[in-house]
């Protein structure tokens, strides 16, 4: 069969535009295809200039925003809703496509990166993955949304309404959206995120007890583990709790970090640490983890898990969105009701005790990225279905 030419639109992609869990996919499916000899295109967001970058079959154009509003008398005011991003990648697709026809389109829902795209574009089919609407985003965070931002959750209920076909990291995130859009009649694939298994492999443990989280700081990641911290900090006396990710506002406009800090005591403060980490050095940040954290109110098919249980690192996760779908509970990770504070610190405490059922959970975990989860099988899946799509 002949190689594909894809075009992804994604305003996140690294490593100008952030690691997030839209970029992280984007970037690992982008490689991925490349490696089986398709031809990748990625439209992504400028930061101080537009570019044009290649690496082997991978051709990166970075742009701006357009028309730029700010700088017009009185519709300067729009630029609040005009998909600046969406309206400038269409363009800079017709450009490409005129030089190389383009296959499949793909851009995520979050954002609306695609709203343009489902209305103008016919020459070739349009995929709307699903990540996590801004919708439920706002809602997790307690968010109170303006005018603007039901502005934004129209654009992208009209981009997945008027996609040729519809994908998703998990059922969790399809039956979620249903909640939102009944999608009557419309098939959604389910093909999980994929994770460089070769990157991200397991190595030596640190010699103390490290309990990690990794991720911004917001309320839908950290509400439940501020709960639990004070008594979990009591349980495991030797270990040390490292967050490793950007601060962020609570739902008061106050520091994270800061809250975290004031929910325990003085001589506890000591055993928590606050850093970022470059992409290239959280290969090693899982590895070392004795254990990973993830006590999300939600998350659809996060990065953070996929990446700890490749590093061979046991997760300690919410039962809720596609963590049931990642993890065998008692397994390859641990799964906790996210309304139950107390079996958080127990699972967390009973791995601390436990060196030879977290390296025993942590290699099962590490087998289940290899056989289901790596950029090879993901890709096999993918170009089933754009091919199916074509």
């Amino acid at each position: 069969m002949r190689p594909l030419h894809v075009c992804f639109f994604s305003q996140e992609y690294p490593p100008e535009t952030g690691w997030g869990g839209i970029g992280a996919y984007t970037w690992e499916m982008a490689y991925g295809l490349a490696a089986e000899g398709h031809r990748v295109t990625v439209i992504s967001r400028a930061v101080e200039r537009e570019t044009i970058e290649e690496a082997g079959n991978v051709t990166v154009h970075r742009i701006f925003f357009s028309p730029n509003l700010d700088r017009m008398p009185i519709l300067w005011r729009c630029n609040r809703y005009w998909p600046g991003f969406a309206w400038a990648a269409l363009r800079r697709l017709r450009r490409i496509d005129a030089e190389t026809r383009v296959d499949i389109v793909e851009a995520a829902e979050n954002r609306a990166d695609g709203f343009f795209l489902t209305w103008l574009w016919s020459r070739s089919p349009v995929v709307i993955r699903l990540h996590t609407a801004w919708i439920f985003v706002d809602r997790l965070n307690q968010v109170n949304p303006d005018r603007s931002r039901r502005f934004v959750y129209w654009l992208e209920k009209q981009s997945i309404l008027r996609a040729d076909q519809i994908s998703a990291p998990c059922q969790a995130m399809v039956d979620l959206t249903r909640t939102w859009i009944p999608l009557k009649g419309r098939v959604v694939s389910v093909i999980p995120n994929p994770v460089n298994a070769a990157e991200f492999i397991p190595g030596e443990k640190a010699a103390e007890t490290e309990i990690l989280f990794c991720g911004r700081l917001e309320r839908r990641k950290l509400n439940f583990l501020a709960e639990a911290l004070p008594e979990m900090m009591r349980r495991c006396p030797g270990a040390h709790f490292r967050f490793v990710g950007a601060d962020g506002p609570d739902e008061n406009g106050e520091s994270w970090k800061e809250r975290l800090l004031r929910s325990v005591t003085e001589p506890d403060r000591e055993r928590l640490s606050f850093d970022q980490a470059p992409r290239d050095r959280m290969p090693e940040v899982y590895r070392k983890a004795s254990i990973c954290l993830a006590p999300s109110v939600w998350e659809n098919f996060p990065y953070v898990a996929l990446e700890a249980m490749a590093c061979g690192t046991p997760v300690v996760a919410t039962h809720t969105g596609g963590f049931p779908e990642m993890i065998e509970n008692d397994i390859t990770g641990v799964l906790v009701s996210p309304q139950d504070p107390e079996a958080l610190v127990d699972a967390v405490a009973a791995l601390t005790e436990s060196p030879a059922r977290r390296m025993e959970m942590g290699e099962n975990a590490r087998r289940r990225i290899e056989d289901r989860y790596s950029v090879p099988a993901v890709t096999g899946q993918m170009l089933t279905f754009y091919r199916a799509a074509l």
